[in-house]
């Protein structure tokens, strides 16, 4: 401030001077008039004013450093001196709001290091998740079902990496580790990389665990196409586009895909050829505020399958969600609408592989071409029921062997967002055997239940 006044004063000055040097330049010299004394005098208390500035600006200088100085102990009698002027009330809020920022500075670095001494701060995030149901099976009978006991961990493993794992226990397939891998977070060029047991990308709902579905039983085109959920060992690589649309893109090596997939066993080393490799671009369409669509396309190629006599195995699909979510309902109402399609071809026994492990293995293969398809609808009445339907069909993978398909409408009533249960039917018709009749009616009560912070939550998407 002290520097703008003098450029202040000199550029007045200059200003001022400037028509009398012009008239002795020019050779023409006048006695002054009124008009150049009026202007000395003009210029005579605007110093005057220019140095009462100075002086109130010094006095203000003096005040803030005052204040900003803490009060030494007195060791003698204060000097009488003069009392400065105190700074005005917008300056004294303006000198607190500097000081507490400076103070924030200087205690930030040490509240960070102070908060990372908390034993909970490296304490991984826990859950356990209970899903049970009643199911009745026409011609099969009724039973109580413990479906999973999912505990889940996770947590940040450094700035670099996260990491989580998920333990499950259920009535048929009793304890296993569902997922155990590590994610990066801070890799340039928008890449992630994923390593160890996980589900992978591949489509919408095969990723899902069975208590995070829309419905209570995974679809059989993808119990059948997939193996049930997405489940691999292996390494996946994504990669987000650096453009205004959405697009992110997978790629993945894995053993196998697929948690009950039995062409491979995990436990046996393989050449290169027998991995299974994934390919998958996803993107997502705003229509407007209230609309969108999520539109994926996945490549599953295994090139040398063992079981099916070293042949190749492709499995393809494309999945499409639509999603209507009034902005004023906050999620809570609205309407979701998806679909998946899948093809499979690879080389398979004619009639399938015998149930008997003590027979001998099938000679016959042919080459099959099969597809498959789900489509279903959830309408959002309100924040806690949930009606919908589920169409399914899929073909079967071996020759010979007919076609099934399902319809299920199913209600879901969430009592609060850590508790939810789910009532459905099912009509199955599938190919009819001695053991088991070509058409079913099924009724299915899911009761699902969330303990602690759940590391991937109840899912629409």
């Amino acid at each position: 401030m002290r520097s703008m006044a003098q450029v202040l004063i000199v550029g007045t000055i200059c200003l001022c001077s400037t028509p009398a040097l012009a008239q002795e330049t020019s050779g023409q010299t006048r006695p002054p008039d009124a008009s150049v004394q009026q202007l000395r005098r003009d210029l005579e208390i605007m110093k005057e004013q220019m140095r009462q500035m100075q002086e109130k600006i010094q006095q203000q200088e003096e005040a803030i450093e005052k204040l900003s100085t803490p009060p030494a102990p007195p060791v003698a009698p204060p000097i009488a001196a003069p009392v400065s002027a105190p700074p005005a009330a917008g300056d004294r809020e303006q000198l607190k709001q500097e000081v507490r920022e400076e103070v924030m500075r200087d205690l930030q670095p040490k509240l960070a290091a102070a908060t990372k001494t908390f034993p909970s701060q490296f304490n991984p995030a826990i859950a356990l998740v209970i899903d049970t149901d009643f199911s009745y099976r026409q011609h099969e009978g009724n039973n109580f079902n413990l479906r999973s006991a999912e505990l889940d961990l996770s947590a940040s493993v450094d700035p670099f990496a996260r990491g989580y794992a998920v333990f499950s226990g259920s009535s048929d397939n009793g304890f296993s580790v569902e997922e155990a891998a590590i994610v990066t977070t801070s890799l340039p060029y928008n890449l992630t990389v994923k390593g160890g047991r996980f589900f992978a990308d591949f489509g919408r709902l095969s990723k899902f665990h069975d208590h995070d579905l829309p419905f209570v039983n995974r679809p059989g085109v993808l119990d059948r196409f997939v193996d049930g959920e997405s489940q691999a060992n292996g390494v996946e690589v994504s990669y987000l586009l650096p453009i205004e649309q959405y697009v992110n893109l997978t790629a993945g090596m894995y053993n196998k895909i697929g948690a009950e997939n039995e062409r491979v066993n995990n436990n046996v080393p393989r050449d290169l050829g027998e991995f299974t490799y994934l390919g998958r671009a996803a993107t997502f369409i705003s229509l407007s505020d209230a609309h969108s669509v999520d539109i994926g396309a996945t490549l599953a190629y295994t090139p040398r399958v063992k079981i099916d006599q070293n042949q190749d195995r492709y499995l393809a699909g494309i999945d499409i969600t639509y999603r209507y979510v009034p902005l004023s309902q906050a999620a809570y109402r609205g309407l979701v609408w998806g679909t998946e399609i899948l093809v499979n071809s690879e080389n398979r026994p004619i009639g399938g592989f015998p149930t008997d492990p003590t027979a001998p293995p099938p000679t016959d293969f042919k080459r099959k071409n099969a597809w498959g398809a789900y489509t279903y609808l959830e309408a959002r009445l309100s924040r806690r029921f949930y009606p919908g339907f589920l169409f399914d069909y899929w073909q079967a993978l071996d020759p010979g062997v007919g076609d099934s398909k399902s319809y299920s409408p199913y209600l879901t009533f969430w009592p609060s967002e850590f508790q939810r249960l789910r009532l459905q039917y099912t009509y199955l018709s599938q190919p009819g055997t001695l053991q088991q009749p070509a058409y079913a009616n099924q009724v299915f009560l899911q009761w699902t239940a969330i303990l602690g912070s759940h590391a991937h939550g109840f899912r629409d998407r």
